[in-house]
């Protein structure tokens, strides 16, 4: 018995030294064309997640004309693809915990390829609600796992710059699906947004062949053969020598095994709360008030359909604004500070639109503006921060259960705000978006650890 009890230990030592090394060696590497090339592939499945994410927000106000839809009807269709993201949040996550985070986002990528362009030649509002659904899958899992990739092949040094700066493709394809939803559907028709949306089907046949696979991720399941290629293949297309960076004494020799249900153990429940208000105020914003947006400027304030896609354009332009001053500063501030202040101005900025909601559009337009440009601030640290929380074992796990809760939010918002613009509530409306940002910035406040600079395996508890 005192054999095998030795010959485990043995191995345990063994696979923690093999796992330590291949993290050793990605701390060291330096940042280069294969980074670039994977940040590239993995930034334009990100880039169509949030540009079909906000296709609706351009088709709806013509939508509503074509099929005469009432406000609930209208919350019913934002909210059909919240609730395929929050199936969708589950399932992918969990697929490449078994299977591999770059399988699980070129499936990801083929399903939302396939139900955007069917959703274009969608009969009826029924079987559109249904795509949007399907959709909806597909959304809710591929970023969550690219972010999960992207923070694991990155080095602590620059980590948040370096995700940040590949995030920042998620508010562009919000901005450029709502500047083309301003100049094409007008003139072509909502259709045309779901066929260009199509394009992440090209991703489920080609991106296996030319990114590898998490070194981590191969290492964590034992496959460390697989995953010093993988490693190999980043280190032969650097361009600069390995920086002499000693980070195997911050690297835990051993690791206890963990399980989902780890996620609100007594390690990890104040991470994962912190966390998952994170995420709640994302949705509850980016998929509740922004995709109301162009539709309140009509509705509400009664401008045309150009101008409304206009002003909503607008908020876009702040979104991505905010998130790139983010990236450039979330290395040098921490990840927390971004968070609460940038959620706290959010508030603020919403709270000024619900005290002045019946004065000018354009007073009510820049202050969404402004808050949706803090809010993106916040939103875009997500993904840097949330899977910096978990062990490799939990990690794309930990990150989906995260998003489900922003997909639950996005589910619940468009209602509560069909519901309050349906007796005459615009103003409480905007109260109640502000106090969510303000709650989360508390949370984050109080309960967040702080992860800047760190080894992803010398924050595991």
């Amino acid at each position: 018995m005192q054999a095998v009890s030795y010959s485990r230990e043995t191995v345990a030592d063994d696979n923690a030294a093999k796992r330590g090394n291949i993290a050793a060696r990605i701390e060291r590497m330096s940042a280069n064309r294969m980074h670039a090339q994977a940040r590239i592939l993995m930034g334009i499945a990100t880039f169509f997640d949030g540009f079909d994410a906000i296709a609706i927000a351009a088709a709806l106000p013509l939508l509503i004309a074509k099929w005469s839809l009432h406000p609930a009807q209208i919350g019913l269709l934002i909210s059909a693809g919240a609730v395929g993201s929050l199936i969708g949040a589950f399932i992918f996550p969990a697929a490449a915990e078994k299977f591999g985070r770059v399988r699980a986002v070129a499936w990801s990528s083929g399903v939302i390829g396939i139900t955007t362009l069917a959703s274009a030649f969608a009969p009826t509002f029924e079987i559109f609600v249904l795509l949007r659904v399907l959709q909806g899958i597909g959304l809710g899992g591929e970023v969550p796992i690219a972010a999960t990739y992207i923070n694991e092949i990155t080095s602590a040094r620059n980590r948040g710059r370096f995700v940040l700066l590949y995030e920042i493709i998620f508010p562009i394809g919000l901005l450029v699906s709502g500047g083309l939803g301003a100049w094409l559907v007008p003139r072509y028709g909502w259709q045309i947004m779901y066929c260009v949306g199509a394009a992440p089907l090209l991703l489920y046949f080609c991106l296996g062949r030319l990114v590898p696979e998490s070194p981590r991720w191969l290492a964590a399941k034992g496959r460390h053969e697989e995953a010093d290629a993988a490693v190999r293949r980043f280190e032969e297309r650097a361009t600069a020598p390995l920086e002499p960076v000693d980070v195997q004494s911050s690297i835990p020799t051993s690791h206890p095994p963990r399980r989902v249900a780890d996620l609100v153990g007594p390690e990890y429940w104040r991470r994962t709360v912190a966390a998952w208000f994170l995420w709640i105020t994302c949705g509850f914003l980016q998929y509740g008030l922004s995709t109301w947006l162009p539709t309140i400027y009509r509705q509400v304030y009664h401008a045309s359909l150009q101008l409304s896609l206009n002003l909503a354009l607008g908020a876009s332009i702040l979104g991505v604004l905010g998130s790139l001053v983010c990236a450039l500063i979330v290395d040098r501030v921490g990840r927390k500070p971004v968070i609460y202040v940038s959620f706290a101005m959010c508030a603020l900025s919403l709270v000024m639109a619900g005290l002045f909601h019946d004065s000018s559009l354009y007073v009510v337009a820049t202050c969404c503006a402004l808050a949706f440009g803090f809010m993106a601030s916040g939103f875009i640290t997500a993904y840097v921060y949330t899977p910096e929380l978990y062990p490799t074992s939990i990690r794309a796990v930990g990150c989906g259960v995260a998003s489900a809760w922003l997909k639950g939010a996005s589910i619940v918002s468009p209602i509560i705000l069909a519901s309050l613009l349906g007796g005459g509530q615009l103003n409480i409306a905007f109260y109640l978006f502000a106090a969510v940002p303000f709650l989360a910035a508390v949370v984050v406040a109080r309960l967040g650890i702080e992860t800047k600079g760190r080894v992803l395996e010398s924050l595991e508890v």
